[in-house]
């Protein structure tokens, strides 16, 4: 298994597959598997996998393929732009229950929880299952980030620093530095992280 992408359950993916939507964006394009690796970096056999849902991309893998295909990362989770369409929506509150599921993987789960994701400022609920991570490399991306540990513990790598944040715990950092993250706790790391494209 290579480190950009974890394996996934077929079986129990939502429709429609992740996989197939970025498979059609590169056909859109013109682009070869070849070109998209070229462009990002990630294997043919790894690109091939994901584009067959036979495998999930990483956080990192997500906004590398989005960059070379020319969309954002929310793009290729969801098309539509979440369900402003199927439901009536307050310009300012989302309820716990409305949330968007940004992006699912084993071990992750982040949900958008700004009131359309349209917007300078993004916001998500994430839970990050101890062990998961946003992958084995760090990637980065323009903007601007700030969060805040809700509970469990962080391990938070922005370029050559390492932090370890627990319950109440904040941090703020460009988008530009290259940075990952992981659950090191025995509980689930919950936080409530803030993009801004800046």
């Amino acid at each position: 298994m290579e480190k950009d992408a974890v394996e996934v359950d077929v079986e129990k993916a939502s429709e429609p597959r992740l996989g197939s939507r970025i498979r059609d964006l590169r056909k859109e394009r013109k682009l070869t598997l070849i070109d998209v690796c070229a462009l990002s970096g990630i294997s043919v056999g790894t690109l091939s996998q994901i584009e067959r849902d036979l495998v999930s991309p990483t956080v990192r893998t997500l906004f590398t393929l989005s960059s070379a295909l020319g969309v954002a990362p929310a793009w290729l989770l969801d098309p539509a732009g979440g369900s402003d369409e199927q439901r009536e929506v307050d310009p300012y509150v989302v309820r716990a229950e409305e949330r968007t599921a940004f992006l699912q993987s084993p071990g992750l789960r982040k949900d958008l929880i700004s009131t359309t994701g349209k917007g300078h400022l993004k916001g998500f609920y994430m839970v990050i299952e101890p062990g998961a991570s946003s992958g084995v490399e760090p990637y980065s991306h323009n903007g601007e980030e700030i969060g805040l540990i809700l509970a469990g513990v962080l391990r938070l790598e922005i370029g050559d620093r390492v932090y370890v944040l627990r319950d109440g715990d904040c941090f703020n950092f460009p988008s530009t530095v290259p940075h990952r993250f992981s659950s090191v706790g025995s509980s689930p790391a919950t936080v409530f992280w803030v993009n801004a494209n800046v």
